[in-house]
């Protein structure tokens, strides 16, 4: 099930202003774990920039509350939408933010991650930009034949119900696949809380996803087979934060990241989990 991304025109002072407040607050190295991290301060100070906004630009209050939000219990929209060009790249971003009914406290961390998340993102691709184009140059590139990387960061929900939100941030860059990334998060609603595997198929979850993966395995073609790097048990690769997300049709389905289980060539794996 796809969700259209609603676009929102946001006046020129936001950018500056809120970008300002997550460079300053939120400057930490991020790696791509999850549980959720909490920010204290930089969250505060986040807060106050956004309601600041919405009482002194009306352009930017009358477009938040203007969404076509997505479900009852949680919406998810697009908060922010920006593009960016010069020599080097471009850069095209939706910021995704979520809504959710009677706990602010986890809506807070969810957005202000992905805020950071998203802002880190764009930081490296820039910097990785400049290196590239460098490098180029260095070994006696024309500066006009430098082809411009493309950097691209928007999100997928996955799944948006009465008791599950699900979706995915997509990161990709044309200068390497190896530099595309993906976020996911899934949300138990009636608990409040991010779940993993284990809470969704309980302490025996290496076991029910390995078996199931198994069997999907032996049913790929021998290319296939042998273009795996699984060394030992699929379970070994699996663990708590195992990436994965929640189907329109409320199925588990894992990811390997490419190259995390297989040479490149074929890509991400999914594997759709039973039960």
């Amino acid at each position: 099930m796809k969700y259209k991304k609603e676009k929102i025109k946001i006046p020129e002072e936001l950018d500056e202003v809120v970008n300002q407040s997550i460079y300053n607050g939120l400057n930490k190295p991020i790696h791509k774990v999850k549980p959720l991290q909490v920010f204290g301060g930089a969250l505060a100070g986040f807060l106050i920039v956004f309601v600041a906004l919405l009482n002194t630009v009306p352009v930017f209050a009358k477009t938040m509350f203007e969404i076509d939000f997505i479900g009852d219990i949680c919406r998810i929209f697009t908060f922010r939408e920006y593009h960016f060009q010069d020599e080097l790249e471009y850069i095209d971003v939706w910021v995704p933010q979520i809504a959710l009914d009677k706990n602010d406290d986890l809506e807070n961390r969810v957005n202000l991650e992905i805020s950071k998340i998203i802002n880190e993102e764009v930081s490296t691709a820039k910097v990785r930009a400049q290196e590239y184009y460098d490098a180029f140059i260095a070994t006696g590139g024309n500066p006009k034949d430098f082809q411009t990387i493309h950097v691209k960061i928007d999100y997928e929900i996955k799944q948006l119900s009465s008791k599950v939100a699900s979706f995915v941030i997509n990161k990709s860059e044309t200068f390497a696949s190896a530099y595309n990334t993906q976020y996911y998060y899934n949300i138990d609603l009636e608990t409040g809380r991010i779940f993993n595997l284990k809470d969704w198929f309980g302490n025996d979850y290496k076991s029910i996803i390995g078996d199931q993966i198994d069997e999907q395995i032996s049913k790929m073609s021998k290319e296939e087979q042998e273009a795996l790097l699984i060394d030992g048990s699929i379970e070994d690769y699996i663990d708590e934060n195992q990436e994965f997300y929640i189907n329109d049709e409320n199925q588990v389905v894992v990811v390997f990241p490419k190259y995390e289980i297989a040479v490149g060539s074929l890509g991400a794996l999914e594997f759709v989990i039973e039960g």
